[in-house]
């Protein structure tokens, strides 16, 4: 017997969750939202906030061209019709609900704004967008929560910045917009400091922006609340049995249970069940909740699975009692390159963090690629940011803990690390040729508007090449982490979990990092995990109301 009863369940508080619950609400329903550790948010709260969102209104606000047809023809390069997690039908529920759910949470009061310039990260493929399709919320006071802001998680970086204005921050060293960048923020946080406010930016702007729309709407939020297991009846869900704060309980769903939680990036037996080797669960960047309960729970509902295999990987410097970095916008500037133990260049390293991170486990069995080595001269430490590191030297500190090589010679600096040092040399002849045309004849690197996102304007003819040549050099240790899994649960375009025969477990739903990526392994730009999310967390509150 149920201890309590609600229309809808919804399992996580990401931005899937969240979205849900508010939408669920506003079809009349009574939503509980379940999140099972102290704080609210999961690992969207951690992310840049960014999502990604074709064809969205603020593009056409703006005057900026887009199209379902572009949307759907730029999709068509990463995932074919026989693709079970990411059917036709589902594409088009994706790029259809866009709209709606805006409306819906600008009607709220949710406050977006584009990512302007944060473009496709294939931007020149077929129906690829060179403006950017991304959204992100505006800067919020997390003191608006009241005694909510307590149990909200703020983001990894607690700086009052948004994630587009990242890419100017971090030309501090070369251009006057990186300058006045720098001199805004460091108004802001003086600012926040006089008056006590708690401004946060990225995914702390987006959570607390949501959450506080969740609780204006009454909506029922209980933390400290872990799912066990779904309640299963006649082939049909019914509800969830959990424990509430150490109390088991069992709350029934009439509407369904929506599974919006994270995927399993800290459970290190599924992955190593489920994923390639070398694999580890501390290299991630996940929030702490994802641990896998609740998809192992879908699959034991009988829930199809597809893309276990794969995370949203990122490359990750990791240091030895220190935090780890991820260092993605570092690769794609001028007089650095990434390279395996023979000293062979592995990728392009301005694209996709997520296509740097397949492409190092590719190689890894040809030539050790895990970890990589990332090859660094003085122009790049001069005048470009590494791991929050300000533009200048490399703390002593770091050499002697052995977190960065360096060598004033780059056979010595091979020597150091391992490298085969007559593959570094001719990777690095052959590389600094491309830096004097401009044009990488290996992987086209600085060709995309993504590849400039991240580079240096001032550096001709090429912003994303520059050659290593000058003295010192250094060299960072990178492996393959992730801010998440992205396989789990096939779903369809109502967000109904399906089994592997295709038919529906009538009553349970999922959106989020537990179901297989609508884009297979593939990170197609800036945001597309939270997009998807939120829009399939909508879609499922709609289809539940039905």
């Amino acid at each position: 017997m149920a201890d309590q009863a609600f229309d809808l369940v919804i399992v996580g508080s990401g931005i899937g969750g969240l979205t849900a619950a508010i939408t669920a609400k506003l079809e009349g329903l009574r939503p509980l939202l379940l999140e099972k550790t102290p704080l609210i948010g999961g690992s969207s709260a951690l992310s840049g906030g960014v999502l990604w969102l074709p064809n969205n209104p603020l593009m056409a606000r703006a005057g900026v061209a887009d199209s379902r047809e572009d949307a759907l023809r730029y999709l068509a390069n990463f995932v074919g019709p026989d693709d079970r997690w990411s059917a036709p039908a589902r594409r088009e529920a994706f790029l259809d609900n866009i709209a709606p759910m805006i409306a819906a949470m600008e009607g709220q009061g949710m406050k977006y704004r584009r990512c302007a310039g944060y473009s496709d990260y294939y931007d020149r493929l077929p129906g690829g967008h060179a403006a950017g399709r991304a959204l992100e919320a505006e800067l919020f006071d997390a003191n608006r929560l009241g005694d909510w802001k307590a149990k909200f998680r703020g983001p990894s970086v607690s700086l009052p910045i948004r994630t587009s204005e990242g890419a100017r921050m971090m030309r501090l060293g070369i251009t006057l917009d990186g300058k006045t960048m720098a001199a805004k923020l460091a108004g802001r946080i003086a600012a926040n400091k006089l008056t006590g406010r708690t401004v946060y930016g990225s995914g702390g702007a987006l959570q607390g922006r949501m959450l506080e729309l969740a609780l204006k709407l009454g909506v029922d939020i209980w933390t400290e609340a872990a799912l066990v297991d779904l309640d299963v009846r006649h082939r049909q869900v019914e509800g969830v049995h959990l424990t509430h704060e150490g109390r088991p309980m069992t709350v029934r769903a009439t509407r369904g249970v929506l599974i919006a939680a994270a995927g399993f990036a800290r459970n290190l037996r599924m992955r190593q069940t489920h994923q390639r080797a070398p694999i580890s669960d501390d290299w991630t960047y996940a929030s702490p909740g994802e641990t896998g309960e609740a998809l192992e729970a879908m699959m034991r509902a009988g829930a199809g699975t597809a893309l276990m295999e794969e995370a949203w990987w990122t490359t990750s410097w990791i240091r030895e009692g220190a935090e780890a970095r991820q260092i993605i916008p570092e690769l794609a500037k001028p007089h650095c390159i990434l390279v395996d133990h023979a000293g062979q260049r592995i990728v392009n390293e301005a694209n996709s963090y997520m296509e740097v991170g397949r492409a190092c486990y590719a190689r890894n069995p040809q030539a050790k690629a895990i970890p990589a080595w990332a090859i660094l001269d003085a122009r790049h430490r001069r005048r470009y940011f590494f791991g929050f590191q300000p533009p200048g030297g490399l703390p002593k500190a770091w050499v002697e803990k052995g977190w960065v090589k360096e060598d004033v010679t780059l056979e010595g600096l091979a020597a150091q690390c391992g490298v085969d040092p007559s593959g570094l040399l001719a990777t690095v002849e052959r590389f600094n040729g491309f830096c004097d045309t401009g044009v990488d004849e290996d992987y086209g690197r600085g060709k995309s508007a993504y590849n400039r996102y991240y580079a240096d304007p001032t550096n001709k003819p090429n912003a994303s090449l520059g050659p290593i040549s000058e003295p010192p050099f250094w060299a960072v240790q990178l492996w393959p982490g992730d801010v998440g899994t992205c396989g789990g649960a096939i779903v369809d375009e109502h967000a109904r979990v399906q089994r592997a025969d295709g038919s529906v477990i009538e009553g349970l739903y999922a959106t989020g990092n537990c179901t297989a990526s609508l884009m297979g392994p593939n990170y197609v730009g800036a945001g597309q995990s939270i997009g998807v999310s939120g829009v399939f967390g909508y879609v499922a509150a709609k289809h539940a109301a039905r």
